[in-house]
């Protein structure tokens, strides 16, 4: 059975469209190591690896590794790429940003804000 991580990296490989072999070449490593590495319990990659994988799908380490989404464990590729395209914006683009959706879902989150 796959850990967590072995499925999570597979669904980030498969959602950008990557075979075992172009991963593998991207990062340095054997088709058969990342296929152990989503397939098998126990893997333990080092942290020069992950950070590898994680250039390679377009996430960062903490979310290839779900350090940062434990709370959304369902998020997509294309939500990751929104908050990271988020996170780069300027403060005052984020703020806009927030006042729009204010705008358009007045009463979704009132129990939360978003910073």
């Amino acid at each position: 059975m796959a850990s967590t991580l072995g499925a999570r990296l597979r669904r980030l490989r498969e959602a950008k469209k990557l075979t075992l072999q172009q991963v593998a070449d991207a990062v340095g490593c054997t088709k058969a190591y990342i296929w152990e590495l989503e397939m098998k319990e126990g893997q333990r990659p080092s942290a020069e690896r992950i950070h590898l994988l994680a250039k390679v799908l377009g996430v960062t380490m903490e979310d290839l590794m779900n350090e940062s989404n434990e709370q959304v464990p369902q998020a997509s590729v294309e939500d990751v790429a929104f908050f990271r395209q988020y996170a780069g914006m300027t403060e005052e683009e984020k703020q806009r940003y927030q006042q729009a959706l204010k705008l358009m879902f007045p009463t979704a989150g009132q129990e939360e804000t978003m910073s």
